[in-house]
This record gives structure tokens, C-alpha cells and sequence, in this order.
């Protein structure tokens, strides 16, 4: 009796052994399947940490906004650091993927890292909001059908903020310009340089500096030699305020006209109103905007962080919530049926009506530019800007054909 016991508890201790295994071991896939996965891969980092952190922040409000839920499965907000590098971005996108298999990554710090970044969506077929400028990142050649942006390309920038520039200072006819040397800085000095040629000017310089550039004395020491009417600085974080700063130092605003085509509220408060004022700032979208989304959003984003969120802030959370919307309209999380619910989906957003394209997932929306108030004309702290003018100019599809969209057309 006790030879036949033993066989049926070691037969128990087995089956009882496996049966638990399967039950802890199968649990994570369980939870799983019950949830999907949003990522930012941003500089959480590096020299635009801070529009990194804004990122993150807009994501997780929209999150907040649906409980965490989207079609009834509970959302995982995952981050990676890009730490600023195309290689480390790369790595990083493919290695969320890998790991946590998310329907939807954000980004948007340094073009070339975005630029990177966008062949590997393609490439893991995952659908990339990218918030990168560079005009390449939606251009016939580089764009792919999983990427979407909000924010405005360079040729939108200059089309908008350097022209609405010369227009109202139609007797500024030279340009010099600080370019920061990667490839957000020199495409959008081929893009501006295209304008002011377009429009009777010329760009009499240009002086490339690196990213961790901490010194432009001589920078604009050679902009004011050539006397130019206007001193354009084409840089980014960090090199735009330390440069904003230097060109106050250095009183050059009493020489020349002072444009940068594109900013940022975090950039605006390192610079300070004192440097600042007077100077001519490009924005893809300034947070006094006077319609139902921007005053909630900003109501929402200051009531949960305690600060006024940027254009980048916006941007990424246009980007999560029509991504969720999309999702709701469509009922799946598969990425074709996604895009198709995002391409040509029209919405109340930052600026107003805006648009999703479909045939290259930019979304058309008007560039602001703004005149830098003086300290005392501020009404609160972040009143940096007077908004004077705006302009929507982008490339239309006979100027930048896109193949892409008839290898897996839409059933609209």
C-alpha cells in the first residue's frame, strides 16, 4: 500500500507543481493582455531635458484625462532617454518595442535624433508621433506611413514667421544668421535663406555653432561686423538662451533687428523679459490663445504641474489624445486601423480647427509670430509675448508627392 501511495503523491506533487507554475508564471501575460503600452523616447537628459519632461508631462495628462483606460484596458506609461543622440534613440525605440510592444511612442527633442527615430518606426511598424521641425521628417523619401506630426515643418517656419517678419519690415534687407550645426539648425537656415531671397533680401552670413557651444562672443562679434539689418538665431534650448542672452550683453539690439524664427515658453523664461524684449519670436502655438481647448488645457496641465505649459507641451498632447480618439472611433488599438481613423480627421485644437493630412500626416495649423514684451508690460510672468502676426504655409502635395499612402489605402 504504502509503494502504490507514493506514485499518486508524486503524481499529485507534479500536476499540483505545474498547475501553480502555469498560474504565476501565466499571470504577467494575463495582465497583458488586458493592457496596452504608451512610450515616450525623448532627452530626459540632455540639453532639452526640460522639453523632454513636457513630453512626458502632456502624455500622462491625457492619460489622466480616460482614467488610464482606452477601449477598457488599463494603460502602462513606459519612458526611455534618448540622452540627445540619434544612435542612443535608435537603440532605445527598438528596444521599448522589444520589451514592452507599446501601440503608440512620443517624441520631438533634435531633429536628427527624430530623424533617426522615424526609420525605425517604419521599420517596427509602430505608430510615432514625432515632434521634430526638420522639413525632412515629412518629406517624399524620409516620411513613412506610421509617422504623424503636430508641429509646424521649417519650410512652415519660415514661410511664416521670416516672411510675416519682412513683410511688416519690408526695408530689412540683410540677413546674418547663428546657426546651431545639426540638422534641425542647418535646414532651417536653407529654408529661411530661401525666403529672404524669395522676398527681395539677402543673407549676408551665417556662423555654425556646436550644441555645446557656451562662448558666442565671437558668433556675434562677426554678425554685427557685417552690419546687418537683422540678426537671425536659428539655435535651440540651451545655445537660444545663452545666445538670446549674449546678443543683449553684447547691446546689438541697437544695431539690428533681432528674429528667431521658432521658440519656446521654457526657452522665453531662460532668456528673461529684460534680454528679451524687443526681440521677434517665431511659435508654433502661444498658451493666451483664445479658444475652448487652449483654455482648458492649460487650466488642466497648471492645475496638475504648477506651471503654464509650452507649444511642446501641446503638441505632445494633441498627439496622445487623438491617438486615443482614434482608437475609440475605430474601436482597436491595430495600427492600420489607427492610422486610417487619424488621416484627414479634422479637430478643435491649440489653434483652432486643425487637420490631420493624410497623404503625409502633417497636421496644418497657423505659425504665430510675436513681439517680446518689455518687463513692465507683462501681466503675469509668463506674459512674455504680444502676438502680431501668423501665417499657415505648407508645402502642398504637387510640391512634396508621397507614394507611401497608396501601398495600404484606407477604406473610408
Amino acid at each position: 500500500e504504502r509503494k502504490m501511495f507514493r506514485p499518486i503523491v508524486t503524481v499529485l506533487s507534479v500536476t499540483l507543481f505545474f498547475t501553480l507554475f502555469t498560474l504565476f508564471v501565466g499571470l504577467p501575460s494575463a495582465i497583458a493582455a488586458d493592457e496596452i503600452v504608451f512610450a515616450t523616447v525623448d532627452d530626459l537628459s540632455g540639453p532639452y531635458a526640460a522639453s523632454g519632461d513636457e513630453n512626458a508631462k502632456a502624455v500622462e495628462l491625457a492619460l489622466d484625462e480616460v482614467g488610464w483606460k482606452v477601449l477598457g484596458k488599463k494603460v502602462k506609461f513606459v519612458k526611455r532617454d534618448t540622452q540627445l543622440k540619434p544612435a542612443v534613440g535608435v537603440r532605445k525605440f527598438r528596444e521599448v518595442v522589444e520589451q514592452e510592444h507599446p501601440v503608440f511612442v512620443q517624441s520631438g527633442c533634435s531633429s536628427a535624433v527624430q530623424l533617426a527615430m522615424e526609420e525605425v518606426a517604419n521599420d517596427v511598424k509602430t505608430l510615432f508621433w514625432t515632434q521634430g521641425w526638420s522639413s525632412e521628417l515629412t518629406s517624399a523619401g524620409t516620411v513613412n506611413r506610421y509617422t504623424f506630426r503636430w508641429d509646424s515643418s521649417n519650410y512652415a517656419i519660415a514661410q511664416s514667421s521670416v516672411a510675416g517678419f519682412m513683410k511688416k519690415f519690408p526695408n530689412a534687407k540683410t540677413f546674418f544668421s547663428i546657426t546651431m550645426d545639426y540638422a534641425w539648425g542647418t535646414d532651417m537656415y536653407k529654408e529661411a535663406k530661401a525666403v529672404v531671397e524669395k522676398l527681395g533680401g539677402k543673407m549676408i552670413g551665417n556662423v555654425l555653432t556646436p550644441m555645446k557651444e557656451s562662448d558666442y562672443s565671437g558668433a556675434i562679434t562677426k554678425a554685427l561686423s557685417a552690419k546687418p539689418d537683422v540678426i537671425m538665431l536659428n539655435l535651440y534650448g540651451a545655445p537660444l538662451i545663452k545666445s538670446a542672452r549674449a546678443v543683449a550683453e553684447f547691446g546689438a539690439k541697437e544695431r539690428a533687428k533681432i528674429l528667431i524664427p521658432a521658440d519656446g515658453l521654457t526657452m522665453l523664461r531662460g532668456i528673461g523679459s529684460e534680454a528679451l524684449q524687443g526681440m521677434y519670436v517665431g511659435s508654433h502655438w502661444w498658451h493666451t490663445a483664445d479658444n475652448e481647448f487652449s483654455r482648458n488645457f492649460v487650466k488642466n496641465f497648471q492645475k496638475k504641474y504648477g506651471v503654464i505649459p509650452s507649444y511642446f507641451a501641446a503638441a505632445c498632447y494633441v498627439g496622445a489624445t487623438q491617438t486615443i480618439q482614434a482608437m475609440e472611433r475605430c474601436g482597436s488599438t491595430d495600427v492600420d486601423k489607427v492610422i486610417c481613423a487619424l488621416e484627414g480627421h479634422q479637430y478643435d485644437g491649440p489653434t483652432g480647427k486643425e487637420t490631420i493630412r493624410a497623404f503625409d500626416h502633417q497636421v496644418t495649423h497657423p505659425f504665430l509670430l510675436g513681439l517680446a514684451k518689455k518687463p513692465d508690460e507683462k501681466k503675469f510672468e509668463d506674459d512674455y509675448l504680444t502676438i502680431i502676426g501668423s501665417g499657415e504655409v505648407y508645402r502642398t502635395y504637387e510640391q512634396n508627392p508621397v507614394v507611401w499612402k497608396l501601398k495600404l489605402p484606407c477604406d473610408k
